[in-house]
């Protein structure tokens, strides 16, 4: 799982269920050397499927894992070549077959804000499915909530 991380180093705020510190490459970076937009955004996804194997979920045909549904992003600094970032993730609220995520980039303070809206669906089928027990308990125990 994700490397432990001071998070007064980052300048990181509040509680979050995940953290991961990042260098940022330069396969990641435009000509200019400036972190591309939808790098962040892989950022998020890398957490995000850690985080989905951490609580026993799997990625196979036939047996139910997350999609995104909704994104929700704000830029507010930007990243270059060789920077190194805290990304962290926590659960937000729960429904029967969707959750969300909310992720964040820092480096000296806040960076980047994302919100995700998972559906959990039956891979091949595209079922919507209810999140399981075990999963949903422990998310509640990272602090997500009941909708």
């Amino acid at each position: 799982m994700p490397d432990a991380v001071d998070g007064a180093e980052f300048g990181i705020e509040g509680g979050w269920a995940v953290t991961r510190r990042h260098r940022i490459r330069w396969s990641e970076c435009d000509q200019y050397a400036h972190a591309n937009n939808t790098a962040y955004l892989t950022l998020c996804e890398d957490l995000r499927v850690s985080h989905w194997l951490s609580l026993g979920g799997r990625f196979a045909i036939g047996e139910p894992g997350p999609v995104v549904g909704q994104m929700e992003v704000r830029y507010l600094r930007p990243l270059a070549f060789d920077d190194e970032v805290a990304v962290t993730m926590r659960p937000g609220t729960l429904r029967r077959s969707s959750l969300t995520h909310d992720y964040a980039i820092w480096k000296g303070g806040l960076v980047f804000t994302c919100r995700a809206v998972l559906v959990l669906v039956r891979h091949g089928s595209g079922e919507k499915v209810p999140i399981p027990p075990a999963m949903r308990a422990a998310l509640l125990a990272q602090g997500a909530t009941e909708e």
